[in-house]
Parts: C-alpha cells; sequence; structure tokens
C-alpha cells in the first residue's frame, strides 16, 4: 500500500495526480487522505480515472455548524458536495463498489463527540464505506482538554493481566439498564473482552512495524512510522513531551528497499515489536519524560513508550 497523506493536504501539490499515477505503476494499492476541499469535479473524475483505490476524507462534524466550529477556513456543505459528485461519477463509470472506495475519518474530542451517532447516516450519504474514529494527538495544553480519554490510560479494561480476571462480555443491548452495568465493568480491575476478543490486544502494540509500513517525509526522510516523521510536541497526563524526529535513511541517496533492509531498521522494527518499552503513557512521570531519548528501562532514542498509537489511543487511514 503507498498512502498519500501527512500533516499537509496532497491535493495542493501541483504534480498530485502525477503522484497517483507514478504510485499505480507500481502495482500497489494507492491512496489518499484528504480535506475534500479542493475535490471538485475534475478530480474526482480524475481520481476515477487513474483507479485510485481508496480516498479518505477528514470531517471534524456531521453538520456544518459543529465541523466549521473547529475547521474555520473550511466549507463542509462544499466538502459535502464535492463527495456527492464523486459518488455520481463512481456510479456512472463502475456501479457502487468502483474505485475509489470511500472512507471518513473522524478526530473524537469534547467539543464533536456529539456528532458520533450521525457519522453513519452521513457516510452513507455520501457513498462511504467506513467511517475511522480516532482521538485526538494533543500538540498544545489547550488540546489536551479535548481529550476523551483520560481515564482509558489506565483503564483495566484495556490491559491484560496474570494479577487480574478477564471479563468477556456477549453482545448487548445498549440501553439505559445495561450502561451502568457497563461502565461499571469498564471501570473495574478486570480486562475486558468482547466475544472473546480481548480489548488489549492494541496495547504496547505498534501498527506499523507489525503491519510492515514506513513513513516518508518529502524531503525523502523514511521513519519507521508518522509519530517520528517530525519534531512535535505532544501532551499526556498535563506534562509536555518533545518527540524527536528519527530517520533510518534518504531515499535521495539511499534506495528505499536498502533502508528498510539495513540492519539497523530491522533491529528498531525487532524493538517494536517486543515493545520493551517503560510505560510512560500510563506512568507519573520521571526526568526522562520530557524527551524521547531514552526510558527507565533502559532504552536508548528513540523511546516509544508514551506513544498514543501503540496504546489504541489514536489510529490512522
Amino acid at each position: 500500500i503507498i498512502h498519500l497523506s501527512g500533516y499537509g493536504e496532497p491535493t495542493t501539490r501541483p504534480d498530485f495526480l502525477e503522484l497517483i499515477r507514478l504510485a499505480k505503476t507500481t502495482g500497489a494499492k494507492v491512496e489518499v487522505t484528504s480535506n475534500g476541499t479542493l475535490l471538485d469535479s475534475a478530480m474526482a473524475q480524475a481520481l476515477i480515472d487513474l483507479d485510485l483505490d481508496r480516498l479518505v476524507v477528514s470531517v471534524d462534524g456531521a453538520t456544518a455548524a459543529r465541523d466549521e466550529a473547529i475547521r474555520t477556513w473550511s466549507s463542509f456543505d462544499q466538502v459535502i458536495d464535492n463527495l456527492r459528485e464523486l459518488k455520481r461519477l463512481r456510479l456512472r463509470r463502475h456501479g457502487r463498489h468502483g474505485n475509489p472506495q470511500l472512507a471518513l475519518a473522524f478526530v473524537a474530542m469534547q467539543e464533536n463527540i456529539a456528532d458520533l451517532p450521525l457519522l453513519p447516516a452521513l457516510a452513507i450519504q455520501v457513498g462511504a464505506w467506513e467511517v475511522l474514529v480516532s482521538n485526538v494527538v494533543p500538540h498544545s495544553a489547550e488540546m489536551e482538554t479535548q481529550i476523551l480519554y483520560r481515564a482509558a490510560l489506565n483503564a483495566c479494561a484495556y490491559r491484560a493481566s496474570r494479577w487480574a480476571p478477564a471479563l468477556s462480555l456477549p453482545k448487548l443491548d445498549l440501553e439505559p439498564r445495561t450502561l451502568g452495568p457497563l461502565q461499571g465493568a469498564f471501570n473495574s480491575t478486570a480486562s475486558i473482552r468482547l466475544l472473546d476478543a480481548p480489548l488489549s490486544a492494541r496495547s504496547d502494540y505498534c501498527r506499523f512495524a507489525q503491519g510492515g509500513y514506513a513513513a516518508v517525509r518529502w524531503d525523502g526522510e523514511v521513519s519507521p512510522c508518522l509519530s517520528l516523521l517530525h519534531d512535535h510536541p505532544e501532551y499526556i497526563r498535563g506534562r509536555r513531551k518533545e518527540i524527536t524526529h528519527h530517520s533510518m535513511g534518504n531515499i535521495n541517496r539511499t534506495p528505499l528497499q536498502a533502508i528498510w533492509e539495513s540492519e539497523a531498521f530491522c533491529q528498531f522494527r525487532a524493538r517494536l515489536r517486543a515493545f520493551g518499552f517503560s510505560p510512560c503513557s500510563t506512568c507519573g512521570g520521571c526526568e526522562r519524560f520530557p524527551a524521547n531519548f531514552e526510558d527507565c528501562s533502559g532504552n536508548g532514542f528513540p523511546t516509544c513508550g508514551g506513544c498514543l498509537w501503540a496504546q489504541g489511543l489514536v489510529q490512522c487511514a
């Protein structure tokens, strides 16, 4: 899979469509994450003609009022009109199951979580097959006030332990009679299983290493994951943590396959799969917390114990 995304908007590149064309010549599935603002009829038709496999469009609400309160620069109605036009053109060319397959991405926060139940109807309206919900990565103290996982950081429900029982739940109605007991179960000392699927399965789990992914920056720097692609701050439990970029090589100097197969990259992926890092996301903090250079388990740069992706709190397309 080649996925074009990042902190910027890929459709603003003058050569955006050429990038997709070149990516498709590799035989890989090609995906794009976009805010949908520039997805006019001509671009939609071009994406269909290029056989883009998957398009993920981010929204911050299911209504114009909610979305535009967060994205003050965006027109929600215009984005939805763009997606309807993509749906119309795709149906005319391929029928219901043609490319690009559309998904919606929603970053859940205090100020927009009320729109969560409205997202499936919005997805049907625009022809999306999936709604991907993630928590917010707080890059500022103000953003941290918006998080919805304060208790989930430590919740036993999401962590397997040989010292605590597992509570295996069946399908249940979510109604006033069950919501209170279910909340109590999730706040208990038990780790939770749903139909024998443990909710702890994605704790201390690096999707990038486990899935065989790498992230390539605009300047060719290759990182093991999105979090290590750029220098940036994150806030965990009210404390600022500086994440320093980590590169395994640059594709302008070394072929990507050689970088991927290098001893350093192979060893680091093995470290990520074992995930023997200190539990910085649940710890009260120590003098090593403010940076990702070392942790109290003896791991050197980069340390990943505070990674929100690895604890299943943040997910990307």
